[in-house]
């Protein structure tokens, strides 16, 4: 207690003073993050319910269509039909997939396992089981491809990005040329996929690397949204980089630089 009755002395600064008001604002902000993750959860649960449950109602016309062909005799009819049903069980199976990469590349649990991988020979695996969808578009697919390209790379991710980047061209080309192209130095290899389709702004060139979205409305394309999301994460695990060049109406093309013996970053 002060002497002579006198008012006990102000200890601290105005600083510390302030502090007690300052802390008052960290739950206001902790609770504002805890609702933008909630968001971000729900928007994504949206759009994977959506996606997910939309196959499902051509698989089973499919199993219909194949159990009428059975009992008809019409094995032609019968066999188009289990072709037809095994893609869209393998689109289905890749949808999920997609899911897994998503929730592991957010959670920053995705690791990389570089091993030595024959791009050239990769690319063409992904050119040949994407090929029928591109007759069905109408797109014919030119491909020009250096041979023997071989990198220090993760298998699974270049994979991803291959294919989403023809799958982006395939939706998006109009049913116009898509040319898909490899080409390497002794350090770097640049994968470049261009189609004739829609194009993009200028003002959306950034935008449709950011999770769930894209250039065109949902209404146009189907799908998650990320799949250029997941490609540019992918590149930029492996030390690389992804660029689009496009104007509307004159097709885009997506080029994607990787380091050949690159590793994941720490």
């Amino acid at each position: 207690m002060a002497k002579g009755g006198s008012k006990p002395e102000t200890v601290g600064t105005d600083a510390e003073a302030a502090q007690p008001g300052q802390a008052s604002d960290q739950p206001d902000k902790l609770i504002e993050q805890l609702r933008e993750a909630i968001r971000v959860r729900d928007d994504f649960l949206a759009i994977a319910t959506h996606e997910l449950r939309n196959p499902l109602t051509p698989i089973l016309l499919g199993l219909q269509l194949i159990r009428a062909a059975e009992k008809s005799g019409d094995k032609a009819k019968l066999m188009q039909e289990i072709d037809r049903l095994e893609r869209q069980i393998k689109h289905f199976v890749a949808r999920t997939n997609t899911l897994l990469e998503v929730a592991q590349v957010t959670s920053g649990k995705f690791h990389l396992d570089p091993s030595e991988v024959n791009l050239s020979g990769l690319i063409a695996d992904v050119v040949n089981d994407y090929m029928p969808l591109a007759v069905r578009s109408g797109s014919g697919l030119s491909v020009d491809v250096q041979n023997d390209v071989i990198g220090h790379l993760d298998r699974i991710a270049v994979s991803g990005i291959v294919e989403n980047l023809l799958s982006n061209a395939i939706k998006y080309g109009q049913g116009r040329p898509i040319e898909i192209n490899l080409s390497a130095s002794a350090e770097m290899a640049w994968i470049t996929v261009r189609d004739n389709g829609i194009g993009i702004d200028e003002k959306d060139k950034a935008r449709i690397f950011e999770r769930f979205e894209r250039a065109v409305g949902r209404h146009v394309q189907s799908g998650f949204g990320i799949g250029l999301w997941l490609s540019r994460s992918f590149v930029e695990l492996m030390g690389g980089s992804i660029t689009v060049f496009g104007e509307p109406g004159a097709g885009s093309m997506f080029t994607v630089s990787l380091p050949l013996g690159s590793e994941e970053k720490p």
